[in-house]
């Protein structure tokens, strides 16, 4: 495998953080982002340039890659993987917060690949992989405004996949289920600090509970970390990787049984939970 010089977004923890030290242990040349620096300390130990990154501010996304590029004058591999989940019934959720969801999921997603598309069309090559989730397929009660988020990654992810084709340059969608990470704790904190009507009250607890049991079976990040090696590395990338067993089963039912049986089956599964 050739060296490669690669870009990660969103390496400070979980399966951004694992993935890093694999590239690094394949003696790849790795420059990692994330608003939490010090988080990143033991991946500058093992050989990465570390770079606090917010990729809802349009001017630090520049000038990030603007930097990898005077150090190593050309960019193969972006892994776009900042993100973050809110959660709560949609009549509670504030505007403002939902627009935090999209500029950090989707509005970022884009500032990091108009920021490196250009370098990338210049050589005639490059590859772009995106993380989205399973959520941007199915939805669940209480994640709608992740959920939407994700829907509208994929949206412009399948696009973009055709706008830049011409130019040697691939885009793939990593889509995890529940991943062993510290992801589902603020998920599952805000879903209930979002509360108050007490109508939600039955609701939110049953999908409270039915999302943290989701996730204290979910997988290891080690099958998303090796698909989203697949989709760098691969000679014919895939447009869309589901990465763990979850997320290959509720694509293949939901492909099978239809969008409205799949959600009546979703909200029967949750009604089981206590309240």
């Amino acid at each position: 495998m050739s060296q490669k010089n690669i870009l990660l977004i969103g390496a400070s923890s979980g399966i951004g953080h694992d993935l890093a030290i694999k590239l690094l242990d394949q003696n790849h040349t790795v420059f990692c982002a994330s608003r939490r620096l010090e988080k990143m300390r033991n991946l500058e130990v093992l050989g990465a340039k570390i770079f606090s990154v917010d990729v809802t501010d349009e001017e630090q996304v520049n000038r990030l890659v603007e930097n990898m590029i005077e150090q190593v004058g050309h960019i193969d591999i972006v892994y776009a993987n900042a993100g973050f989940a809110i959660a709560g019934p949609v009549e509670e959720t504030s505007i403002e917060k939902v627009h935090s969801q999209f500029d950090t999921n989707v509005y970022g997603a884009a500032r990091i690949a108009r920021a490196v598309l250009p370098y990338m069309r210049e050589k005639e090559q490059g590859r772009i992989i995106f993380t989205t989730s399973i959520a941007g397929r199915v939805s669940t009660s209480m994640n709608a405004w992740y959920s939407a988020s994700k829907h509208a990654l994929n949206g412009m992810v399948k696009a973009l996949a055709q706008e830049v084709q011409g130019f040697g340059i691939h885009v793939s969608t990593i889509e995890p289920g529940c991943v062993q990470t510290e992801f589902d704790s603020i998920q599952l904190a805000d879903m209930k600090t979002t509360t108050e009507l007490e109508a939600y009250d039955s609701i939110v607890k049953k999908s409270h509970h039915f999302l943290q049991n989701a996730y204290n079976s979910g997988s290891t990040p080690e099958s998303t970390v090796n698909n989203m090696l697949k989709a760098g590395f691969d000679n014919k990338p895939k447009l869309s990787y589901q990465t763990t067993l979850d997320s290959k089963l509720m694509f293949w039912v939901q492909k099978l049984i239809g969008e409205q049986t799949f959600g009546r089956l979703i909200l029967k599964i949750i009604q089981r939970n206590p309240a």
